[in-house]
């Protein structure tokens, strides 16, 4: 059996393993250690599988994953969302849509500082849905906004997403972050957009007088001005303050997540969150860095297989012989994204696809800052793609009594923004490349 041909079954045996519901770490560390044994032989892939795991967990340039998981933890418990949410409902006060819209609001600034797709959909539906339902709004447009608006957190600085991808493709997480911002502005517009032409079709029934009262009380009069700034503030001191070193050369990527976390460990204690919710915090931290640096270990194995079989130059040359375009290359990973974003989670799916792909564009001319985005773009976009994204489901487990069926129907205008917004960073290249320079 040839290199190649061990490569190809490797690639065949993952997914079939991931789609019968192996997890994906184990099932990459076991697929990988298989087809590398059956290129070198069992004692080299022991070898191989002993130093992978060594040199992931003791990377120096990982240790900003936990940093930045824990900030986004901390600051999920301490109250923001609802915050947040109370000061966007004073910036939308009068517009149609204005509660969908202020869930949207809140959850690109809680992105700021949670770097979480799914948190971001589980933390922004459990504050703002109850005031979408007191005050009569059709479901499908409540929960079509807010399992949108959780996709923020995969794509607006700092995302886990894109700081994973800089570390596996080697790649700057400064530069990675920038390129995310105009992207995340651009998705947030759209989403405004898209709640402002679905409320005037999905109008709220009768709201409940006790609850029109409420947001009646959040208007933005004068004197309450300076009570929506403080509301938004712990959000946005954190995040200026984080990036701001990270930009500003004060300190390295690894060292702005130390310096997030610790702000919003002092932030949680300042708030006096329960000591529950400190410990579930740090527990939540724990097993998500474990179930990531699972994964990154099996990346890493996996490569070998995909090094030493040379499956990817394979990959390179059967396009290149084909005439196949780069453009045309580009379509069919996209496509292949957004099929595979409706099984499977979204880090997982980067961690498996891109060291595949990644040759692949460089080959074909792409800048690998800009792909990074886009592939973070189709993956955010199969996390709403029904009939099984990972944020409906979410948004589900976070309301009570509401169907799925709503919640797929009612995030629909929103699939198509996403592909508006696609189609936009795709025809403009410098969207993503403004602010890093590298037109």
């Amino acid at each position: 059996m040839t290199p190649l041909l061990v490569g190809y079954i490797s690639i065949a045996v993952m997914f079939v393993a991931v789609l019968l519901g192996a997890p994906i770490g184990l099932a990459m560390i076991g697929v990988g250690f298989a087809g590398f044994s059956a290129i070198i032989g069992i004692t080299p892939a022991l070898s191989v599988l002993k130093t992978a795991t060594y040199e992931t967990i003791t990377s120096y340039s990982f240790t900003l994953i936990p940093l930045f998981l824990l900030m986004g933890n901390l600051i999920s418990r301490s109250g923001v969302a609802a915050d947040l949410f109370r000061g966007s409902l004073r910036l939308t006060r009068g517009w149609s849509g204005g509660l969908a819209a202020a869930g949207v609001t809140a959850s690109a600034v809680f992105s700021t500082v949670s770097g979480s797709s799914l948190a971001t959909a589980s933390t922004m539906t459990r504050v703002a849905l109850p005031e979408m339902r007191a005050h009569g709004y059709d479901m499908r447009l409540a929960t079509g906004s807010l399992a949108a608006g959780g996709t923020l957190g995969i794509l607006i600085p700092p995302s886990i997403a894109l700081m994973l991808y800089a570390l596996i493709t080697e790649q700057s997480v400064g530069d990675m972050f920038l390129a995310g911002i105009l992207p995340g502005v651009l998705a947030y517009l759209l989403y405004l957009v898209t709640i402002l032409i679905m409320a005037r079709l999905w109008k709220p029934g009768s709201p409940d007088p006790a609850a029109s009262a409420a947001v009646q009380s959040q208007v933005p009069t004068p004197g309450r001005r300076f009570e929506t700034l403080r509301l938004f503030a712990p959000s946005l001191v954190l995040f200026g303050l984080v990036m701001g070193g990270l930009y500003g050369n004060l300190f390295t990527p690894t060292e702005a997540g130390g310096v997030g976390a610790a702000l919003a460990l002092l932030y949680a204690l300042k708030r006096r969150i329960p000591r529950k919710e400190l410990i579930a915090a740090f527990t939540e931290t724990i097993a998500t860095t474990g179930s990531i640096f699972l994964i990154l270990i099996g990346a890493e194995v996996f490569g070998f297989v995909l090094t030493t079989s040379q499956l990817s130059s394979a990959l390179v040359d059967f396009l290149t012989q084909n005439g196949f375009s780069p453009w045309q290359v580009m379509a069919g990973i996209l496509i292949f994204y957004v099929i595979l974003g409706c099984f499977m989670e979204s880090l997982a799916m980067i961690l498996l696809t891109v060291p595949i792909f990644f040759p692949v564009i460089l080959a074909n001319g792409f800048d690998p800052i800009w792909f990074g985005v886009i592939a973070v773009v189709t993956v955010e976009l199969g996390l709403i793609t029904p009939p099984v994204g990972m944020n409906l489901f979410m948004v589900k487990s976070a309301s009570r009594g509401l169907k799925l069926e709503t919640i797929m129907v009612g995030v629909v205008p929103f699939v198509l923004s996403d592909l508006i917004r696609l189609a936009i960073l795709l025809a403009f290249p410098a969207i993503s490349l403004l602010l890093t320079g590298r037109l």
